[in-house]
């Protein structure tokens, strides 16, 4: 008897729990990345005293230009939607999701 399937069928879903949590981190607000070193921080914390690990200190404009910057730029990784698992987004775009074979659709406007 294999419980190979069940478990790995159980670890993906855990993994994708994991990144809709953490996504939902992220939105909440409480929680923001450090512009400099990249750790998750307490938002209110990192601009009263700066950043535990890397010591930036910044205002509330710099956090939102440097935001405005990461989301112009492309990630040169990406979790696929469908299985969860990290690949290039590059690659996830032009021929699928190597995994599962997603592909999401591209919208040519």
């Amino acid at each position: 008897m294999s419980f190979e399937p069940i478990s790995e069928t159980l670890l993906n879903q855990i993994h994708r729990e994991s990144l809709k949590e953490s996504e939902k981190r992220r939105e909440s607000g409480y929680w923001i990345e450090c512009p400099s070193c990249g750790k998750q921080v307490v938002k209110k914390e990192l601009l009263k005293k700066g950043c535990y690990a890397c010591g930036w200190k910044g205002t509330e404009e710099k956090l939102k230009l440097t935001k405005i910057k990461k989301k112009q730029k492309k990630s040169y990784y990406t979790h696929c939607l469908k299985c969860g698992h990290k690949v290039v987004t590059e690659e996830l775009e032009e021929k699928g999701c190597f995994i599962c074979g997603y592909k999401p659709e591209t919208d040519n406007r």
